[in-house]
């Protein structure tokens, strides 16, 4: 089962609320959607590293 971590499901939201004309598309909302994917992909990349070594450690 996979979780989605909490810059995603930000994300997720935000595209909700966009998709719903709750918020504007501006540059301000576009930073913080950039943002989030960064982070988003920084907790993949840390959970993934996790996994590894968790791993390693049970051989």
């Amino acid at each position: 089962m996979t979780t989605k971590s909490i810059p995603e499901m930000l994300r997720h939201s935000l595209e909700s609320h966009m998709a719903e004309a709750d918020l504007r598309d501006d540059d301000e909302l576009r930073q913080l959607m950039g943002k989030l994917t960064n982070l988003s992909q920084k907790v993949a990349a840390a959970k993934a590293q996790a996994l590894a070594r968790r791993a390693d450690t049970s051989d």
